[in-house]
């Protein structure tokens, strides 16, 4: 898929494994939605995902809505990834 690395200011042509190994290295992967998600309570609604490493072991998804950062943020374990990490299905993928 297309990323942008808005610090180098070029784009890559990555698969998602690329992009694990990439936030393993100490960047961000900012995944832009289509559309809206909504949890399955209907709390928290987002349009954007920044993922990142703490140690290459555990990794953090913070959120968007309309450009403004929401304070929740959930922690997944490398394996969890399979369940929630899909770039291949935002609307546009992002280093930063």
């Amino acid at each position: 898929m297309k990323v942008k690395d808005i610090v180098n200011n070029t784009e890559e042509e990555l698969s998602r494994d690329e992009l694990v190994g990439k936030m393993k290295e100490g960047r961000q992967v900012d995944l832009i939605l289509k559309e809206k998600k909504t949890d399955d309570i209907g709390y928290l609604t987002w349009d954007m995902e920044q993922w990142s490493t703490v140690d290459g072991k555990r990794f953090i998804r913070t959120y968007q809505l309309e450009g403004r950062v929401l304070s929740e943020y959930t922690s997944h374990n490398i394996h969890d990834l399979n369940a929630y990490f899909f770039p291949d299905e935002a609307a546009a993928v992002q280093l930063s």
